[in-house]
């Protein structure tokens, strides 16, 4: 061991330096280790479905209809909006795609997307629903009931008019897929949330 003071090397045990008598012993008492943090454990199966439980008692009736309709709208994006085993049938509804250019009888809006690129707005449309749903949990009145507006909007620019075609159209009726059901539904209830919303904020000013 080597003497703090002197620098001189000591026989190992002694307790005073062997060369100017300086005090060993505080060099040989080890530094304490700290103690390692225990691991956190993931969080159980129990734990998410409480956290869920949790989020979803904190929305209001209209936030449940806005985030609903939301991932029922991006879901729907990407589920088939037309199907038919009849090749012609489709080709003559989406004529300006061809025949010669459909290797499939299932069109999702990413299929139509490739297409006709402005389809994406409607997959933009479902996300911005979800980002305002998102910002209103921390905004003001005054902010939340402009954003309950632009859900009202969004909704509205789909939702109504996809309803009403799917119900009383029969020949989108015989090839309309699951998403185009999913965006119809999705959207109708994205609008639904906004005015729910709106109505609970009037009836809280008075």
């Amino acid at each position: 061991m080597n003497c703090s003071a002197c620098g001189k090397a000591n026989s190992d045990g002694v307790s005073f330096c062997e060369f100017c008598g300086a005090d060993l012993r505080s060099q040989s008492i080890p530094a304490p280790v700290a103690p390692r943090p225990a691991p956190v454990p993931p969080p159980s199966a129990a734990d998410v479905a409480n956290m869920g439980k949790s989020f979803l008692g904190s929305l209001s009736l209209g936030e449940k209809f806005v985030g609903a309709g939301a991932i029922a709208a991006a879901l729907g994006f990407f589920f088939p909006w037309i199907s038919t085993p009849d090749i012609g049938a489709l080709s003559g509804l989406l004529g300006q795609m061809g025949a010669s250019e459909l290797n499939h009888v299932s069109l999702s809006g990413v299929d139509v997307a490739k297409f006709v690129g402005s389809v994406y707005l409607i997959l933009m449309a479902a996300i911005a629903s979800g980002v305002l749903l998102y910002f209103s949990r921390k905004a003001t009145r005054g902010q939340n009931l402009l954003f309950s507006g632009f859900q009202v909007m969004i909704g509205s620019l789909y939702g109504p008019g996809l309803i009403v075609v799917l119900l009383f159209v029969p020949m989108i009726q015989s090839v309309a897929g699951a998403g185009f059901w999913l965006l119809g539904l999705g959207f109708s209830s994205i609008a639904a949330g906004g005015l729910i919303a709106i109505a609970t904020l009037a009836k809280t000013a008075h």
